[in-house]
């Protein structure tokens, strides 16, 4: 990992069906010990409903190339209290001469208890 690592993680990924039919995450561990950079990054968007662009913030994260983590998955800080966020894009920028780390779009689902 090229980027200096803020935490450490685990990789949860599965669901399963409520008594109800409906779909709900499990607490499945994919991966646990994974070292990750999370940091918010800003991003200009366009309201169009208001037509003027925003400024909003958005949880990125960059792991190691050669994690296996996937859009869908989710990321359990375990650093910092149990936040838990959704994996919403993976991404790997080209580099000249060496792999990437992998960089990773997050969603807050679950603060810190």
């Amino acid at each position: 990992m090229y980027a200096v690592a803020t935490c450490r993680g685990s990789i949860l990924r599965g669901s399963t069906e409520s008594e109800f039919g409906d779909e709900e995450d499990n607490e499945t561990v994919a991966a646990s010990g994974v070292l990750a950079r999370i940091k918010s990054e800003r991003r200009r968007v366009f309201d169009s409903a208001t037509q003027t662009a925003r400024t909003v913030r958005v949880p990125m994260a960059r792991v190691q190339s050669d994690t296996d983590i996937k859009a869908g998955d989710r990321f359990r800080d375990d650093t910092h209290g149990g936040v838990i966020y959704a994996v919403i894009d993976v991404d790997q920028p080209d580099q000249q001469g060496r792999q990437s780390d992998l960089v990773i779009e997050l969603r807050k689902l679950k603060p810190a208890e």
